[in-house]
């Protein structure tokens, strides 16, 4: 058993949130999740997820009953959506709730964006200044709780992720997109082939995450596989798994000069908790394609020890 306390995610049935309960439960660490009142939460009971929560008031006397029982000690908030003032609204009040219940740990999910900058190996000590709206608001939050966590004693920890993905339930993922577009047969819109990216898997946040809980770490740290890929050399990969030849219309001098390039630099998390991501994109591509590519849709427990024998 990983801790012998309760753990609470909120926005639990998003891609993160789930591969973070997914990984909790498998080490008998209790977890309950935390979902909004409209949320689907078939994902989470594929997985043995069984003790939800649905509210869209994390303040209401109910959810704090049922929560103080089990004396949770981590909190750890993964629910976003497209609407910033409610984002807000739920920020403050599981910072609240994480108060009310004594939570040793308030933990949140931030993105690699905050930073602003495009180069290899960023550190955490780099100076943010985002450039994007996404980094601005997740910097702008990031900010927000850190002050209000410093204001009542509890420790901050937030995780400052590269591109997630994940190979189930992430259709949106530029890859996936891709490899459904070539399944059937159609051609997929293709995005500049030189920028370069630093991708890292759902199960691999989940235990780095896990790993600075256990730790007891406080503070920012990124959370990358720590290498930049290029797009061309991973579009490269799936044409040849589809016998198909690639082709770019494109003005290449003018693309390289639009090119993006960043990596994260895990220096301060491994130093901290020994922690290292274990699968790579190439690994998360395969099991992509083989999953579109022959239209069989793996098994939970298949998918899971696919998993499970990549970090071994």
């Amino acid at each position: 058993m990983f801790m012998d306390k309760r753990i609470i995610i909120s926005g639990a049935n998003g891609f993160i949130g789930s591969n973070i309960i997914f990984e909790l439960l498998a080490s008998s660490t209790p977890v309950t999740a935390i979902v909004q009142r409209t949320s689907n939460t078939e994902n989470l009971k594929r997985i043995k997820c069984y003790n939800i929560l649905s509210t869209d008031n994390y303040l209401d006397p109910a959810i704090i009953r049922k929560l103080s029982i089990s004396k949770p000690e981590h909190f750890i908030h993964c629910a976003w959506n497209d609407n910033h003032i409610k984002n807000t609204q739920n920020l403050i009040q599981a910072i609240e709730l994480a108060k009310i219940l004594k939570c040793k740990t308030f933990i949140t999910l931030g993105t690699y964006q905050e930073y602003g900058y495009e180069k290899k190996e960023i550190p955490e000590s780099l100076v943010c200044n985002p450039k994007t709206s996404f980094g601005k608001i997740k910097f702008s939050y990031y900010l927000l709780c850190k002050s209000i966590c410093d204001d009542i004693e509890m420790k901050h920890c937030h995780v400052r992720l590269s591109q997630p993905y994940s190979v189930k339930d992430n259709d949106e993922f530029y890859y996936t997109k891709i490899i459904k577009t070539l399944s059937r047969g159609d051609k997929p819109f293709l995005e500049n082939p030189f920028d370069a990216k630093d991708y890292i898997h759902a199960s691999d946040i989940a235990r780095g995450i896990i790993a600075l809980m256990k730790n007891n770490c406080e503070g920012t740290f990124n959370l990358g596989f720590g290498e930049a890929i290029q797009n061309k050399v991973l579009l490269n990969m799936i044409y040849e798994e589809f016998n198909k030849n690639i082709r770019y219309d494109i003005d290449k001098d003018e693309e390289k000069k639009k090119s993006v390039c960043f990596s994260l630099d895990n220096k301060k998390i491994y130093t901290a908790t020994s922690w290292k991501p274990s699968i790579s994109i190439w690994d998360g591509i395969s099991m992509l394609v083989n999953e579109n590519k022959f239209n069989s849709k793996a098994s939970l427990t298949e998918f899971t020890n696919r998993i499970r024998k990549l970090y071994k």
